[in-house]
């Protein structure tokens, strides 16, 4: 289903620079990576509709992290105690009261309980996120969606949105949501894979083209879409995180007010401050976003290479194979590699959710489901690698052979 640019709202003209193939994935079968001719900005289009991904994330959700009783990584905590030093800083004061937008299980909050704030407030579409934040730190959630939002009438001093814009259709009207919830002088934070270096960041080929991920920002087009909102940067940082053992992820986050020339104290992380008012960014064009996503393309390009080459060897040996993995990676090439030809017995994947399911046709089934299995294991997820191989190893003390996709 073809959409209106995330960013300046344009239904024109698009430049289509990849197709992005998966297997029954909750995208559809895939979607284009488009450039908006109007405005520069990057995002997925022939996508479904807004209730559907709505109705994916309330029930399909994997930020549920049912493998870990709820408990989001290390990793994640250590980002999260990151943004706290961005954003605690400029607070005025521990009553503040915060809401975080998309919060899965409460690990944000819960840094911000530790630090002393009390007003606290989650949202999340996953009923079971919500369940699982109470539980492990005490945080309120409710349980709900963007779209039923507008007629809220309680105001924030600080809205949170990690890790959200990127996974919305409707992101216009999102946005036009969060900012109503601030008060007068509130500030929102954003933070959200930063474009400009996918090529930067260690994983899989083309992840960055996930099948969650619709939307690619620039610091250029994230600040003209909350532009559309009333809203201007205050506070911008790009910096890298390490996701999972190995792997990185880059993000560009900012402080953005309605006040332009707001007082703000200093924070501890180097940031650009901005004294730019909301014109400029409604007519700005985002000359980035393209550059970078052809230049992530192409080390894409180079990088698959390898990947097919282990597809082919399978193929060729047709030795049975167990597939971990049922994510991203392993959809993308069962639908663009011989994958399919490959004599998969079985896929295996510790996320719930999908356990039970078929995928092309084999049975998904869960880590504890393959103990009298023999066949080699292909691990179908880069991020997760180091996380796979201690459950094969260590917790299920498993010794079939095991080979990497990437």
């Amino acid at each position: 289903m073809k959409r209106d640019c995330p960013v300046c709202g344009s239904v024109g003209p698009r430049r289509v620079l990849h197709r992005q193939h998966f297997f029954d994935g909750p995208l559809g079968n895939g979607y284009d990576v488009v450039v908006c001719k109007k405005c520069g900005a990057g995002f997925a289009d022939g996508i479904p509709s807004q209730p559907s991904l709505d109705r994916y994330y309330a029930k399909q959700s994997k930020y549920e992290y049912s493998q870990s009783g709820g408990e989001e990584s290390p990793y994640d905590f250590k980002r999260f105690e990151a943004i706290a030093d961005q954003v605690i800083p400029l607070l005025k004061s521990g009553s503040a009261r915060v809401l975080d937008v998309g919060c899965a299980t409460g690990g944000l909050l819960s840094v911000f309980k530790k630090r002393g704030f009390e007003n606290l407030l989650g949202l999340d579409p996953s009923p079971a996120c919500a369940k699982a934040a109470r539980r492990l730190h005490g945080v309120e959630v409710r349980s709900t969606t963007l779209a039923q939002m507008p007629g809220w009438q309680e105001r924030f001093d600080l809205v949170l949105v990690v890790g959200v814009l990127e996974h919305l259709r409707n992101v216009q009207p999102a946005m036009r949501t969060i900012a109503n919830l601030l008060r007068d002088d509130g500030l929102l934070y954003c933070a959200q894979p930063d474009v400009t270096t996918f090529a930067d960041c260690v994983n899989a080929p083309y992840q960055q083209f996930s099948v969650e991920h619709i939307n690619f920002f620039s610091e250029q087009s994230l600040s003209r879409l909350i532009a559309t909102s009333g809203l201007a940067p205050r506070r911008t940082w790009h910096w890298m995180i390490e996701w999972r053992e190995g792997i990185t992820d880059s993000v560009v986050s900012g402080i953005y007010s309605s006040l332009v020339t707001a007082d703000l104290p200093e924070p501890k992380f180097p940031s650009r401050q901005s004294s730019t008012g909301n014109s400029e960014f409604a007519v700005a064009y985002d000359y980035q976003t393209e550059s970078s996503l052809k230049r992530y393309l192409e080390l894409c390009r180079k990088g698959d290479e390898k990947l097919i080459a282990v597809v082919d060897c399978l193929v060729a040996s047709q030795e049975p194979i167990l597939i971990w993995g049922a994510g991203t990676l392993t959809r993308r090439l069962l639908s663009s590699t011989r994958l399919p030809e490959a004599n998969i017995v079985a896929f295996v994947d510790s996320d719930p959710g999908v356990q039970g399911r078929r995928l092309a046709g084999r049975e998904i089934l869960s880590p504890m489901q393959i103990g009298a299995n023999v066949e080699t294991i292909v691990v179908g997820s880069k991020a997760f690698k180091q996380e796979i191989i201690a459950i094969i190893r260590d917790q299920l003390t498993l010794t079939n052979k095991v080979i990497f996709l990437a």
